[in-house]
């Protein structure tokens, strides 16, 4: 008769295997971790049963979207505000420009330069937004290793923030 082995047990294992682990460091925790004896083979027989290698690839999709989309969003949206903000700012210094509505020609002037210099950088700044989420993109399709994923994720968010 098969030992059954409790719940707890198994869904560490699953998470230590989704979170990449190989299989004999696997059991080197769980036997550590639960006093217990689990063999390799066992945990093998687990992983094909409960598909984990699918659950795997569903949480490292699931994490390299939330990754992407929260960082990406956010710099997308941020831009897009700086950018109206500058085109409002060339609007009106146009349209002054025509009435002379500032003290001076000067200041209008140097409102519409300034304005066109911060929508140049803004757009700038969303060609290089594209370029590090086209390399994001390149990194998820050609690494497998989720912990590798994560760590280059991290370090992705890291420079971008602070830039």
């Amino acid at each position: 008769m098969p030992k059954v082995y409790d719940q707890d047990i198994k869904l560490r294992a699953m998470k230590l295997w989704i979170e990449g682990l190989s299989g004999p460091k696997i059991v080197a925790h769980i036997n550590t971790e639960f006093a217990s004896d689990v063999k390799i083979p066992t945990l093998y027989t687990w992983a094909k049963q409960h598909n984990w290698n699918e659950q795997k690839n569903i949480a490292r999709t699931e994490a390299i979207e939330q990754i992407k989309e929260s960082e990406g969003q956010r710099f997308a949206r941020a831009q897009s505000e700086h950018l109206n903000e500058y085109e409002g700012m060339r609007h009106k210094a146009e349209s002054a420009l025509g009435v002379l509505q500032f003290d001076r020609a000067f200041d209008a002037a140097k409102v519409l330069d300034m304005s066109i210099q911060g929508e140049r950088k803004v757009m700038e700044g969303m060609i290089n937004l594209q370029f590090v989420q086209s390399v994001l993109n390149i990194l998820v399709e050609e690494v497998s290793d989720t912990a590798m994923i994560q760590r280059i994720a991290g370090r992705l968010k890291a420079l971008v923030s602070q830039d």
